[in-house]
């Protein structure tokens, strides 16, 4: 079958285009469970075919995906934030700040990844990522010396 897409049709932006031409505007947990799944090189229906213990799971675990990568929801039982870190690694407390304290109160969150100062990027070689800019890391802005900060 072949696949056909408009004109308007561009690929989708890498981490390191999306960490540098990120806006600083306060981050939703819809947004941190997208970029940490993306970061982890999942697609929505890997994520829900590994939820699923079962076929007929699986339309039900995608919805369950888009509903919570869709900005305004949020997961309401514990159990389903953890059933999601079984599949790629977030830091539910983060999760939890981010849909639940004001946007003052938030953490520092890279906009490329979803990366924290609570569950870093880490690589073979080069270990921990560090900041390189306000909104990015040093992994997903591998040319930018880190700056120092603290959270």
């Amino acid at each position: 079958m072949m696949h056909v897409f408009p004109r308007t049709f561009t690929m989708p932006i890498q981490r390191g285009e999306r960490a540098a031409t990120a806006s600083a505007a306060p981050l939703t947990s819809a947004a941190y469970i997208r970029l940490r799944r993306e970061a982890a090189g999942l697609s929505i229906q890997e994520v829900a075919g590994t939820l699923a213990r079962n076929a007929d799971d699986v339309a039900p675990a995608l919805d369950l995906v888009h509903a919570l990568e869709t900005p305004g929801n949020t997961a309401r039982r514990p159990e389903t934030l953890e059933a999601l870190r079984s599949v790629f690694p977030f830091d539910p407390d983060v999760y939890r700040q981010l849909a639940t304290d004001p946007a003052h109160s938030h953490p520092r969150i890279c906009r490329g990844c979803g990366c924290s100062h609570w569950d870093p990027c880490t690589s073979d070689d080069h270990g921990a990522c560090a900041w390189a800019t306000d909104i990015a890391c040093t992994a997903c802005l591998p040319d930018t010396a880190p700056v120092e900060c603290c959270q």
